[in-house]
């Protein structure tokens, strides 16, 4: 099978142990993987090291050599230095910052160091590394170095600096006459994790959605159905859960991982779908997703979303009273005027965000939408295609089936995405639209965060520069925005990967880690006015009755995007452009993100 592959970001993480530092009062230190000599790992990784002093500030200090007695340093970065170096790369200030001058860090304390992803300071390819590192309280005197830890590089992130999970190996083996087989693979993703929410209430994981086609006419004129799966086991740092639909199953991660990979096994009722003859094609395919957890949040934060008692704009109030904002603390589970946690006129059982949900960890790429189209039917395709290459968006049909669509570059964002677009690529994958009160969850933390941008208060600013592998330029922090500036959109989660000296808000990043929910696209979503809850897509390109019908006034853009001023149309809470009759308009910078129900 041909080498499937989907979004993440480009960090590595690799992690140590510390020693103390005189007069610094430590509790245990912990390892945070890879373990040393770990191998694969990426060619820009970012280096962790952890101290779990509570209230304590700490400065860190790494080294690397290519000698295991770390002589001949190849790096020697010591965060006092006002962020001078002897060689490329830069602290990325991950964890909470105490002090932008030196960048210590407190509470419990990471420490998080960040090669550029620019092919001038990657580290060489396939290649063993040593390292080590001190810290000190911030102030003070630095304590003796930890132990070395070593490791080797790998392929993953080689040419981009946002890559992507990838699919390699998948075998179809072992059908039975009960109609049942197995379908084999392994899958490589880098920076997966896990978390809690501020308040230490509920955890967050970042989560695979994986999904099967199947052709049993050798993929000839985009002739693939969608598997139905009953099984699914992981080898190894992730639980394999079935979708109750049996669309896919969620490959959930259960700790934090720098550069993960495992055998992936999953078990397919061919039976089920009409399948008899044993010379059927596969292709899996996966999708970079996070958890958010249940649990209440703050919505409408400063009436941002507008108050009006009549029209659309009417269904983002909390009530009829005029209540415009609200702090959602239940599933919505009876009708009413502001006590059901629903906004105005809200129907029973809307996701308005409450309970846990899946969301799309990156806009949808180009690389999808190629996917999308080489596994349709050949006559929607060719309606579905958009040619014009404007914006950074640049598809291709000139290859024959079974890859007859391609992206010049796969990780992109796709724009130019028509609502009837949108609705069948979520669709086909087994996803659902977003709805506003979802959006705006997946933006903050659990209550009482009121964070205006997904990264916090901060506004972004206007420096630029030219992102490695794209070329051009683009704002270079927060959020790929600014009309006078920039019209180009850029791969997702670009801001979350090593090209540059980045804070964890810098990144862009909500506290979930979910990238590019302000700026680089519009993000499709719908409102509450529309009367019926959507249900997850049936894997097929046709249009769910569930969801609104082209025409409707009930779906609108949310988050801002590459053209777009974020203090006006990028904040969380802003609804600019709700309740618009979007329908085959293909608006150069609008995307959907999907989601999905546990």
């Amino acid at each position: 099978m041909n080498l499937i592959k989907r979004l993440t970001v480009i960090t590595i993480l690799a992690g140590l142990a510390l020693v103390a530092a005189p007069g610094m009062s430590r509790a245990a230190i912990t390892m945070i993987s890879p373990a040393a000599g770990a191998t694969g790992v990426s060619q820009s990784p970012t280096l962790v090291a952890t101290d779990l002093a509570l209230g304590t500030s700490v400065q860190y200090h790494f080294q690397m050599s290519l000698a295991a007695a770390m002589t001949s340093l190849t790096g020697d970065f010591d965060q006092t230095s006002a962020q001078v170096f002897a060689s490329s790369g830069a602290f990325s200030g991950q964890d909470s910052t105490f002090t932008v001058a030196g960048d210590a860090y407190s509470r419990v304390s990471t420490a998080t160091f960040v090669f550029y992803s620019s092919s001038s300071v990657k580290l060489s390819a396939n290649t063993v590394y040593y390292w080590q590192v001190q810290a000190k309280p911030y102030g003070g005197s630095y304590g003796s170095w930890s132990s070395v830890q070593s490791f080797t590089t790998g392929q993953i992130a080689s040419a981009s600096p946002v890559n992507n999970l990838a699919i390699s190996g998948v075998s179809l083996y072992g059908a039975t006459s009960a109609g049942l087989a197995t379908i084999g693979f392994t899958i490589a993703e880098n920076n997966v994790s896990t978390g809690m929410s501020a308040d230490l209430t509920a955890s967050y994981n970042t989560a695979d959605w994986i999904f099967v086609k199947f052709s049993t006419m050798s993929g000839a004129d985009g002739t693939w159905n969608h598997a139905t799966l009953t099984g699914g086991v992981a080898a190894a740092g992730a639980s394999a859960i079935v979708a109750s639909d049996n669309k896919g199953v969620f490959l959930n991660h259960t700790a934090v991982s720098p550069y993960w990979t495992t055998g992936v096994t999953l078990s397919w009722d061919f039976g089920a779908d009409g399948v008899a003859s044993k010379t059927a094609m596969v292709k899996v395919f996966a999708i970079s997703m996070v958890k958010v957890p249940t649990g209440a949040f703050l919505y409408n934060v400063s009436n941002l979303g507008g108050g009006a008692t009549t029209g659309t704009t009417a269904y983002n109030n909390y009530s009829a009273g005029g209540t415009l904002s609200a702090t959602i603390t239940n599933a919505g589970l009876a009708t009413g005027t502001g006590s059901n946690n629903l906004p105005y006129l809200a129907p029973v059982g809307w996701p308005n965000g409450y309970n846990s949900f899946y969301i799309g960890r990156y806009e949808t790429t180009q690389g999808l939408w190629a996917d999308f189209l080489n596994t349709i039917p050949s006559t929607l395709a060719a309606t579905l295609h958009y040619g014009t290459v404007a914006n950074g968006h640049n598809m291709t049909n000139s290859g024959t089936y079974p890859n007859k669509y391609a992206a010049v570059d796969p990780n992109a964002s796709k724009v130019f995405m028509s609502l009837e677009d949108a609705w069948r690529y979520l669709s086909w994958a087994g996803l659902r639209p977003l709805t506003e009160m979802e959006f705006e969850k997946a933006g903050r933390d659990l209550s009482p965060d009121a964070r205006v941008y997904p990264w916090g208060a901060t506004p972004a600013d206007g420096i630029t520069y030219t992102p490695p592998n794209e070329g051009g330029f683009a704002i270079k922090k927060f959020a790929n925005s600014y009309s006078l500036l920039t019209t180009k959109v850029l791969d997702v989660g670009r801001y979350m990967s090593g090209d540059a000296y980045r804070t964890v808000a810098e990144t862009g990043a909500s506290p979930w880690g979910i990238a590019d929910l302000t700026g680089n696209a519009w993000e499709i979503t719908i409102s509450c006015k529309w009367g019926t809850a959507p249900l997850n897509g049936d894997g097929t390109p046709n249009l769910p009755a569930s969801w609104p019908a082209t025409g409707s006034d009930t779906v609108g853009f949310r988050g801002g995007c590459n053209g777009s001023q974020p203090f006006n149309t990028g904040r969380v809470s802003d609804r600019p452009y709700i309740g618009g009759m979007w329908d085959t308009l293909r608006n150069g910078s609008s995307n959907a993100r999907g989601a999905r129900n546990p």
